[in-house]
């Protein structure tokens, strides 16, 4: 009604239903929200005092984009935290040096490029190093 938007708040990854459970920002917050009334008829429901609850399967929804644990979440910073090198790796192999959207085709073509890349990337970390700015080296 307002046109204010707020994102839905997270209640959980339901195990036994294979979704994430989210609950109407509203009601979840104890705010004051004008446009509940219609949120709730256009939706077909009437939810009380608890509020508009939405489930999100998983097995209908890509998982790159729909996980058991949210992103943003703290387990999901604390499951970031302990990522490898070598996915630290990929992400510039991908982006910078075009891996991500490729024409490549055969194996062994693929394998010189990944391997020149990373010589590529590792030269240019040691000139990072040998010029005294080591702090530019993940990048």
């Amino acid at each position: 009604m307002t046109g204010a938007q707020r994102g839905l708040a997270f209640q959980g990854f339901e195990a036994d239903r294979n979704t994430l459970k989210y609950r109407c920002p509203a009601a979840a917050d104890g705010l004051e929200c004008q446009g509940q009334n219609a949120c709730h008829q256009a939706g077909a429901v009437n939810p009380g005092e608890y509020g508009r609850i939405v489930r999100i399967k998983l097995d209908e929804h890509d998982r790159r984009i729909f996980a058991p644990t949210p992103h943003g979440r703290p387990s999901w910073q604390r499951g970031d935290n302990r990522r490898s090198a070598l996915e630290r790796i990929n992400l510039p192999l991908d982006r910078h040096f075009g891996f991500e959207q490729h024409f490549i085709r055969g194996l062994a073509k693929m394998k010189t490029r990944v391997g020149l890349a990373i010589a590529v990337m590792m030269a240019m970390a040691l000139g990072h190093i040998k010029q005294g700015s080591p702090s530019r080296c993940a990048h």
